[in-house]
């Protein structure tokens, strides 16, 4: 496995964690008082609303009237039936992807990045 490959699977790991404190959900499920984590734009590329606005009920039927099929809402307010990873297990995951780039000391730094964004999302749990 080259050099690259393994920067990109290290790259993919960490926009997953970014993308833990958001969720992408359909505008049939969204409910008054969720936050959104991005703008939402129409299918021109123009923002209806932008990212940090409190959803209400007319900004959803608004939206819904518009054309919006999804949004990405702030944290992870819709149950998927998916089972969220650990921090413990997100952890082992960060030392994996980078077991090979150790000597590396750019990727070193990314993974340090990650690695205490991890440990802030601990503190606050």
């Amino acid at each position: 496995m080259g050099l690259s490959s393994i920067f990109c699977q290290a790259l993919n790991f960490c926009l997953e964690l970014l993308q833990r404190n958001m969720q992408k959900i359909p505008i049939n499920l969204a409910a008054p008082g969720m936050k959104l984590a991005k703008s939402v734009a129409n299918d021109r590329g123009i923002v209806l609303c932008g990212p940090g606005t409190e959803l209400t009920e007319e900004i959803i039927a608004r939206l819904s009237d518009m054309g919006v099929k999804r949004i990405t809402v702030k944290g992870r307010p819709v149950d998927t039936g998916e089972e969220e990873k650990s921090i413990g297990q997100q952890i082992e995951e960060l030392h994996a992807r980078f077991t090979k780039v150790e000597g590396d000391p750019l990727m070193r730094r990314v993974k340090d990045i990650f690695f205490g964004r991890l440990e802030e999302r601990a503190k606050e749990e």
